[in-house]
């Protein structure tokens, strides 16, 4: 089983468990850790002192943390066991998305339960937690690591004069983070291309061709952007429009 030992980016509390006056802070954060652990590794195998740590508080305060989410539909738990002995614990989330009595609208991506309780995101709703958790992961864990850094980051110090560091963690996390949701190096370019076009005239604008702006959250909205092309220029009578 691989190993975990948290969020190394942040938690996922959607609106519904954070405004929900039943709960405790310590519930709402305790669900962050349930929903990022299954993100990351599709099944949930934290232990309840390991959490208690985490959270800075005790077991027992952890186990009734775990009833109330389970008692209101946030999560639900499965005890494995061989014969009699309980041998390990599964927490999945719950069908809280269906209840109308908390918030109005569903909050996480669809999930498909599997065996033994564990669940898995609908592919095509993959989430920016998931895929920053595991870029942080692969890139603390020392796994050798092929993704195009430096490709990436010499096209764009070429097109706008920079001399931004492939070796950076930040930028690296941002490209893997990118490169794990699927895209892929002639992507990159493009949006580097479509920005260079849209903004490299604008000094208000061209400060922002950087690695955190350019490989962000809004990296596929920037690729899907209709590429800046430079009207010809226009004479009349002389003058030069």
């Amino acid at each position: 089983m691989a190993e975990y030992k948290g969020a190394n980016l942040f938690l996922n509390i959607p609106v519904r468990v954070a405004h929900d006056n039943r709960l405790k802070d310590k519930d709402k954060l305790l669900y962050g850790e349930i929903y990022a652990m299954l993100n990351v590794t599709d099944s949930f195998f934290m232990s309840n002192a390991k959490l208690a740590e985490r959270l800075n508080c005790s077991e027992p305060t952890i186990k009734r943390s775990l009833a109330r989410l389970e008692e209101y539909g946030f999560i639900q738990r499965n005890n494995i066991y061989e014969g009699k002995q309980i041998v390990r614990r599964n927490i999945s989330l719950g069908g809280f998305n269906s209840d109308t009595r908390v918030g109005s609208s569903m909050t996480l991506p669809p999930v498909h339960e599997r065996s033994e309780g564990s669940v898995i995101s609908d592919p095509d709703n993959r989430t920016i937690n998931r895929a920053s958790n595991r870029a942080e992961e692969d890139i603390l864990s020392g796994k050798p690591d092929h993704a195009p850094y430096q490709e990436i980051l010499d096209y764009l110090n070429s097109k706008v004069g920079t001399s931004y560091r492939a070796s950076s963690k930040a930028t690296q996390r941002l490209i893997k983070a990118r490169s794990n949701e699927g895209f892929e190096v002639e992507d990159f370019k493009r949006v580097i291309d479509n920005k260079v076009a849209s903004w490299g005239k604008d000094p208000k604008m061209s400060q922002y061709l950087r690695p955190n702006t350019l490989f962000g959250t809004k990296f596929e909205a920037y690729l899907n952007e209709q590429t800046v092309i430079d009207q010809p220029t226009k004479r009349a009578k002389g003058y030069t429009f």
